[in-house]
């Protein structure tokens, strides 16, 4: 039949047309099945890549970076809103130097919440055992104007123990930082009130400062501008040297930054504090003061050393309590500090003051009347003051140190000041110490202290005293 090879013919063609089909089928799947692999490859990549970072970040939260050490290459570093705060690595710090003292770096804050503010507690348990070879005045603080002299009660009256855990202190540190600089809140207390018992409590530190490159602004509770903490030496016992000026009070002080040159810079530090007239009352007169205490200085530091020049200006008064008739005095004091390092572990102090008015600001005299004085005319007059000291302070190892220190002071009123004789004229003071960090957060201490007074009437006596410290402190 003619029709026969037509139809062969055609479905021949069909059947090459669906091979065809099939083959480019075949093709497409394979190229899609080529990108799914490719896209699973990626995500198993994205995956992984995310699990590394998870698991950086829980060993960044888990493990602090050790300053200095450099992560490896390899190795993500990763923000966490829960990471330690970074800082420096501190100083060398010997352990006979007083807890609570210096500012605190901000290892050992914690977060609070998400408020942005940081916060640092530190609770310090200390306890004195100390012997002294005859009474004092004070028996918890080595003050070298209560040691009776020749002819006084108690001048022989033989040795004799106390102890004491007034040193203990409480301390926390809030700061964040703002569009201003790091802002700072500051509380401090321990328990040398003069309440009663054994343990009155005692304010020391409640004030805000406000940090930045350009200055400082402090306001509150806080020791006095005049007083160079930084040069008190390292002494078991609180009080210190007798000429060393230390004060507490509410003040505001401003210290701008003027000049910097590499690690070193140059502030001026002003403050206008709470004023303090300590003059022994007479008949109906009683202290007071017309104007506020006002202090100016200059400070050049650097890491390993400083200077201080500090000024200080004062208006010192008696007032009538009955016909409210006055008597006015100005007074004025000036005062050169300084402290270096020495080798790696050793430091040296220095402090030297003079002036007329300032006798509230010296440890050994304060409260003792002696800013200002009546004279047998009838006028007031500031009484000129004197007083100077070093400190050494040597680390054997970095868990072991001593320090020592001394100083001199020394008044010099008129001959017609209405004063007691009874009061010292002079005295000295010595401390030779031996301090063991026998832990990161305990120390066991012996220190070794003389002083000797000396009266108007050139009466004197010598007290010696030996303390030993045990002290714990939760977060230096």
């Amino acid at each position: 039949m003619a029709f026969a090879p037509i139809a062969s013919a055609q479905v021949a063609g069909s059947s090459d047309d669906l091979k065809a089909q099939i083959v480019q089928m075949r093709q497409q799947m394979e190229a899609q099945q080529q990108a799914m692999q490719k896209m699973q490859q990626r995500l198993d990549e994205l995956e992984a890549k995310e699990s590394a970072q998870e698991k950086a970040a829980q060993t960044a939260q888990a493990t602090p970076v050790v300053p200095g050490r450099a992560l490896p290459q390899s190795t993500p570093v990763v923000a966490a809103a829960t990471a330690p705060v970074p800082s420096t690595p501190p100083a060398y710090r010997p352990p006979s130097a007083p807890a609570g003292v210096t500012e605190p770096l901000p290892a050992g804050y914690v977060r609070l919440g998400d408020t942005g503010n940081l916060l640092k507690l530190d609770l310090v348990a200390q306890l004195d055992t100390m012997i002294d070879n005859k009474y004092m005045g004070s028996a918890d603080l080595f003050v070298p104007s209560s040691i009776p002299v020749r002819g006084q009660p108690f001048y022989d009256s033989g040795w004799r123990t106390n102890l004491s855990a007034r040193q203990s202190l409480f301390r926390m540190d809030f700061r964040r930082e703002t569009d201003y600089g790091t802002l700072k809140v500051v509380y401090k207390n321990n328990f040398f009130g003069s309440g009663s018992g054994d343990m009155p409590y005692n304010l020391q530190f409640f004030y805000g400062e406000l940090d930045n490159e350009h200055y400082t602004l402090l306001a509150g509770y806080n020791i006095s501008a005049f007083t160079d903490i930084d040069v008190f030496p390292n002494t078991l016992d609180y009080e210190g040297p007798n000429s060393f000026t230390f004060k507490y009070g509410p003040q505001i002080r401003f210290s701008p930054v003027l000049y910097r040159s590499g690690d070193g810079k140059l502030t001026l530090p002003v403050s206008m504090e709470k004023p303090n007239a300590d003059i022994t009352a007479i008949g109906n007169y009683s202290p007071y003061s017309h104007l506020a205490d006002f202090t100016l200085g200059l400070r050049w530091e650097t890491p390993d050393w400083h200077v201080q020049w500090a000024n200080l200006f004062r208006d010192l008064g008696m007032q009538d309590k009955t016909s409210g008739q006055t008597q006015r005095t100005t007074a004025f004091a000036s005062q050169l500090t300084g402290s270096t390092k020495v080798f790696e572990r050793d430091s040296a102090q220095g402090w030297f003051s003079n002036g007329h008015g300032y006798a509230n600001f010296l440890q050994d005299i304060s409260g003792l009347g002696l800013d200002a004085a009546f004279t047998s005319s009838g006028v007031l007059r500031a009484i000129r003051a004197r007083g100077w000291g070093v400190g050494y302070t040597h680390g054997w190892t970095d868990s072991l140190s001593s320090s020592a220190s001394y100083g001199y002071l020394r008044i010099s009123p008129s001959s017609d000041m209405l004063i007691s004789q009874d009061l010292p004229k002079s005295t000295k003071f010595a401390s030779l110490n031996l301090a063991w960090q026998f832990s990161q957060r305990a120390m066991l201490g012996i220190e070794y202290l003389w002083g000797q007074n000396i009266l108007l009437t050139n009466m004197r006596g010598q007290g010696q005293r030996v303390q030993t410290t045990l002290r714990y402190d939760l977060n230096p």
